[in-house]
């Protein structure tokens, strides 16, 4: 039983353009865990963590989705389009991210809406939720317990 033999031309050829050496795939891989990741979070309040995790991965995605598609740019022989790929969603993941995280850092988010400050600071759970309350009701904060960049 002897098997064909490929045509020796054909036998290492898959392709005409070269692979991106690894960049494509890991800019779409860290895209697409990125945007999960993000979108993961906006629909399920309380995942603040994941939106860190959306924003961490979404930046090393942006990087390496870049070089990648600068690569390929320069190069003829390369194909870029995983590595395009893996840039738009890794900016995805990186928007949502922000989106998450932002307002939390700022202290602007929807925590305590229509309560009162004494109620907004019991049903506070950290630094966080009770800075948004501070931020929510300026003047009867100030008024009670001072101005707190002046201490």
């Amino acid at each position: 039983m002897t098997s064909a033999q490929q045509p020796h031309a054909q036998q290492g050829r898959s392709d005409e353009r070269e692979q991106d050496g690894g960049l494509g795939t890991a800019a779409l891989a860290l895209g697409l865990v990125a945007a999960g990741t993000g979108l993961t979070a906006a629909l399920w309040s309380g995942m603040d963590g994941l939106g860190w995790a959306a924003l961490a991965l979404g930046l090393i995605g942006l990087v390496v989705g870049f070089i990648g598609s600068r690569r390929a740019f320069h190069d003829p022989q390369r194909s870029g389009g995983m590595s395009l790929g893996g840039f738009v969603l890794s900016l995805v993941g990186l928007v949502v991210g922000a989106w998450i995280v932002v307002p939390g850092l700022l202290g602007i988010g929807t925590f305590g809406e229509g309560l009162t400050l004494d109620e907004c600071m019991a049903q506070a759970q950290g630094q966080q939720e009770e800075r948004m309350c501070a931020s929510q009701h300026v003047d009867e904060y100030r008024a009670r317990f001072g101005d707190p960049g002046t201490g």
